[in-house]
């Protein structure tokens, strides 16, 4: 599996004070390989192709897009149906979704430590990762969004937020009971080794930035699957202060953490 906790130690430049707008980025990161295909255990990142009802998940085949479907379907079944309509995604909710597929590795590290799952694995369930945030320049498609703030919520914050943006019901009617099951079958696959860790994303068109035109806020539900033994090597001190700022610092700088292919034994 993907060692998706292990933070990256290659680069050695020193922070940026600004936002990164010029979308070029380090050229590691910009040539690297930032998605596999989102099929458990398949590390293929060559002529990925994008679930074509959500747009959230790539596959490098049918074979790998058919096994996943059942783990994929809540969270494309709740994106689906906030979606979109007929005709072109709302620009914010296009963004948004580039976003959440560049950033996946930095908001499941930013999980893993904010909840201190090294040494409470049982807090998975109770709450999750909410991010508000609104738009930035970049020419990037997956970085046209800046975190305004973030923190990790219990469920019921997590709920209150949620109806005040009238997106509970939809939530707790379709989107968590199919999120239950697909953490029900994962725990039970991996011998009780994994789970899915919760991130809300809540963008809005406000800041300095925010773009021309009526632009109403949208949300996206994005479960991240992560393995009990993994998170055990990772060097992490509990109650981990820094993983806030460090999660706004990447996406400040435009600089997404990457997958690790596990070595060949």
């Amino acid at each position: 599996m993907p060692d998706r906790g292990k933070k990256s130690t290659s680069s050695k430049k020193p922070p940026k004070q600004r936002d990164q707008t010029d979308g070029t980025g380090d050229r590691e990161y910009e040539n690297g390989t930032v998605r596999f295909c989102s099929m458990d255990e398949c590390f293929n990142y060559r002529n990925l192709k994008e679930c074509a009802r959500c747009k959230s998940a790539y596959y490098c085949s049918v074979e790998c897009q058919r096994k996943n479907w059942q783990q994929h379907k809540p969270v494309c079944n709740h994106n689906v149906q906030l979606g979109r309509g007929e005709g072109d995604d709302p620009v914010l909710e296009r963004h948004l979704r580039h976003w959440a597929v560049r950033f996946d590795a930095t908001l499941l590290n930013a999980c893993i430590r904010g909840l201190n799952l090294k040494y409470e694995w049982e807090r998975i369930g109770l709450g999750g990762l909410v991010l508000f945030m609104e738009p930035r320049p970049h020419t990037n498609a997956g970085s046209r969004w800046r975190i305004q703030n973030a923190g990790m919520f219990q469920n019921e914050a997590i709920h209150n937020m949620l109806e005040k943006l009238g997106m509970l019901d939809s939530y707790l009617e379709q989107v968590l009971p199919m999120h239950n099951e697909a953490r029900k079958r994962l725990q039970e696959n991996s011998g009780g080794n994994g789970d899915y860790v919760s991130v809300f994303m809540i963008a809005g068109n406000f800041g300095a930035d925010a773009l021309a035109g009526d632009h109403p806020p949208t949300f996206r539900f994005k479960p991240l699957d992560v393995y009990r033994p993994l998170v055990a090597l990772m060097p992490m001190p509990q109650y981990d202060g820094d993983w806030l700022q460090d999660l706004k610092d990447q996406v400040h700088n435009d600089h997404p953490m990457k997958h690790v292919v596990p070595m060949e034994g």
